[in-house]
């Protein structure tokens, strides 16, 4: 046997208060009523109020020699009645009126599946994470930090049974890690330049044959300044460069996409003006952020 709503103003059964027929008469009762003795209903665009209702009363025992006529009388109950689903009828129509609102944008005429700056946006994220992917992939390379480069690390012995120095041999970069677009957001363009930087996205394969993805190690000099740390890190770090090696181009590689960025986007945000440790090759990364078309911003 199915269960049936029980209305929560009549406590009938079967229908929930919204479909009340009780508080459906009552509506319908104050508007025969209000045509009967003449009383004009509220304007469609104001408050909607009961304390007209009152005329309606009035102009009974007007009509009725100063005696109410109960058939006619409108009880506190039914003035609430008709204000209950008058505000719902008024509030349908506000939003009628009004009509589609964009989700993305919040611009009404068309939702967030149309928007054109939704479109627009969705280019401009992929645009500034393939901007992202070269400028580590340039940062990397000078670095060392390349396959076959050798990454060290503490690893916990359970034969010595204390720490002890391991190495990982250097794959690859997932390049899904770095500067992670949000399409579905109005702030989720990939702009913040330290944020390139950090995250576990250097993937080596540890002795065992198991995978560890180390961070870029702060004592490397080519990254963000606000990153870096000339003291060398006693628990992972960079061993073994690989000088002139390239990175893998997939794993989500991005580079590729040269496409510009649309110049009313606020640019690339960094701390305190800060840029890359590497001098001499803060000149190449300046040149990658022109070339896409983006710049520098405070904000």
């Amino acid at each position: 046997m199915s269960r049936q709503n029980q209305c929560h103003a009549c406590h009938g059964w079967g229908h929930n208060r919204r479909g009340c027929p009780r508080i459906k008469e009552s509506h319908a009762k104050v508007e025969a009523m209000a045509k009967k003795y003449g009383i004009p209903l509220p304007a469609k665009d104001e408050y909607v109020s009961t304390q007209w209702i009152s005329d309606i009363n009035a102009a009974n025992m007007a009509a009725n020699g100063n005696v109410t006529d109960s058939n006619d009388e409108i009880t506190y109950s039914e003035r609430w009645n008709w204000e209950e689903i008058e505000g719902r009828k008024r509030a349908q129509s506000r939003k009628n009126g009004r009509g589609r609102t964009c989700g993305f944008c919040g611009e009404g005429g068309h939702n967030s599946r149309t928007c054109p700056d939704k479109k627009q946006h969705r280019k401009n994220c992929d645009a500034m994470q393939g901007l992202a992917h070269r400028v580590v992939a340039t940062c990397l390379e000078k670095a060392g930090i390349v396959p076959g480069a050798l990454m060290y690390y503490r690893d916990w012995s359970y034969e010595t049974r204390d720490y002890t120095q391991s190495f990982a041999l250097v794959l690859g970069v997932d390049w899904s890690k770095i500067a992670s677009p949000g399409h579905d957001s109005s702030q989720g363009l990939p702009r913040g330049f330290e944020e390139w930087f950090r995250g576990s996205f250097i993937k080596a394969r540890m002795s065992d044959g198991s995978m560890k993805y180390f961070r870029i190690p702060s004592d490397v000099r080519q990254q963000s300044k606000r990153n870096y740390s000339e003291t060398r890190d006693a628990y992972e770090g960079l061993t073994n460069p690989v000088r002139g090696g390239k990175l893998n181009k997939d794993n989500g590689w991005m580079g590729e996409n040269v496409t510009l960025i649309d110049p009313a986007c606020h640019g690339i945000y960094r701390w305190s003006k800060e840029g890359i440790v590497d001098e001499e090759l803060q000149p190449v990364i300046e040149k990658l952020i022109s070339d896409a078309g983006s710049k520098w911003s405070d904000v």
